[in-house]
């Protein structure tokens, strides 16, 4: 059984009920990301996430954690360009107690100073630790070419600066101008009966959320432009990050979209793992994945290879991009990646941790619950011809921008692509 229910307030309930397990997820997804700051409030979405696990009225941080220990379940979140979600697993019997510890945490906060400035020093630490991973940076430094001034381009960490500078009054400004219940989503799967999920919702989480926020939910498309963006580092490994249009979420496209990234970079039988590592032995890793926001998409082709192989390493990638987009993929490719699609789809569906997060978003974002039959219709109907238009979209060329880190190559970074 799948059900969205909404309440008066706007806030919406998406609700999967699976009797085979005995455990339950509950997920709280609001539409606020990185994508949503500006140059002067990046990284603050990312931080009241970390805030809201450091006390509320009745409870301070280790009461937290040690509360939901002692119930054996599990408590985390996330923050993204577009969402930030909070969320629990646990036996069945424990569902309440998550769902309120969940409502303690979002509703009864208190931002203590002297939290917030440790809190900061984590962060900071956090944003040192990324920095470290070159193969992370240079997917965050195509983001910064290839979406430009769309806030799109922003890392979710932010900058050190705007951490230092947060206040407790910023944070609750933004919490009030920005989780509102018309924007927010409350996902129940697992062995839990509606009626319970539902009762439970409207407890802990109607009435609460901010409403009528007036703030425009629209986010702005962005226009592809080429870009070619470089740090020269003395480190061991050069990488390499080539940024292409994709699909913006929930497109009649995605799952064609989806195939084309399996086939090209999305495993080992993929074009570039064969082709780039197994044949050349040009890289270590390679591989492509998308990113579908509202109104905007990004598929990221990734080389992680040395400075003497830089630019054959991309000449083969091209190569490759050339043949691809002359003839396509073949029917036996497309037999593969219905397969492998359908796959990773079902064995999604065993996991109450992975489909809450997918009902959150989807109802978030498309105000559809996810349907795992009409998902496998929707593959099975993947068609040559619907590869080849996203091939002629997302491939193309003219509209690639390029980040670079590492040594500097012998080769103008620049004119790589």
């Amino acid at each position: 059984m799948n059900e969205i229910y909404k309440f008066p307030s706007g806030l919406r309930l998406a609700y999967k009920y699976s009797p085979a397990v005995r455990s339950v997820g509950i997920a709280v997804m609001t539409a606020v990301g990185s994508g949503n700051e500006t140059a002067k409030n990046n990284g603050i979405s990312h931080f009241i996430e970390h805030m809201f696990f450091k006390g509320t009225k009745d409870k301070s941080a280790f009461d937290i954690v040690e509360y939901v220990d002692g119930i054996g379940a599990q408590i985390n979140a996330f923050t993204s360009k577009q969402t930030t979600c909070f969320y629990t697993l646990s036996i069945d019997s424990e569902a309440e107690n998550c769902i309120k510890i969940l409502s303690e945490i979002l509703f009864e906060s208190t931002f203590d100073k002297e939290e917030m400035e440790r809190e900061k020093g984590v962060v900071l630490e956090e944003i040192s630790m990324c920095e470290d991973d070159n193969s992370d940076v240079v997917l965050d430094l195509l983001a910064e070419g290839y979406f430009g001034k769309n806030p799109l381009g922003r890392t979710i960490l932010g900058e050190r600066k705007n951490i230092k500078s947060f206040t407790r009054d910023d944070l609750v400004e933004y919490i009030g101008k920005n989780y509102c219940a018309e924007s927010s989503v409350v996902s129940i799967v697992g062995n839990i009966p509606f009626d319970k999920a539902k009762s439970l919702t409207e407890k802990y989480f109607e009435g609460k959320f901010s409403s009528n926020c007036k703030r425009n939910w629209s986010d702005v498309r962005h226009d592809t432009q080429k870009s070619a963006l470089s740090k020269f580092k003395d480190i061991e490994q050069s990488n390499i990050a080539i940024g292409f249009p994709a699909f913006e979420y929930d497109s009649k496209l995605t799952m064609a979209e989806s195939l084309v990234n399996t086939i090209v970079g999305g495993g080992m039988s993929s074009r570039l793992f064969q082709e780039v590592r197994e044949k050349k032995g040009l890289a270590y890793n390679v591989y492509t994945y998308n990113s579908s926001y509202v109104n905007n998409g990004l598929l990221s082709l990734y080389i992680g290879t040395n400075v003497e192989s830089v630019k054959k390493s991309v000449d083969c990638t091209l190569k490759l991009i050339e043949d691809l987009r002359k003839n396509g993929i073949t029917q036996r490719e497309l037999d593969r990646g219905i397969a492998q699609l359908k796959g990773s789809y079902v064995l999604g569906q065993e996991s109450t941790g992975v489909m809450m997060r997918v009902n959150a978003k989807n109802v978030l974002f498309s105000d559809r619950i996810f349907d795992i039959d009409q998902k496998i219709k929707e593959i099975d109907n993947i068609t040559l011809a619907q590869t080849k238009e996203v091939i002629d979209y997302s491939y193309d060329l003219t509209k690639a921008s390029l980040a670079y880190i590492g040594k500097e190559p012998k080769c103008d970074v620049s004119k790589l692509i």
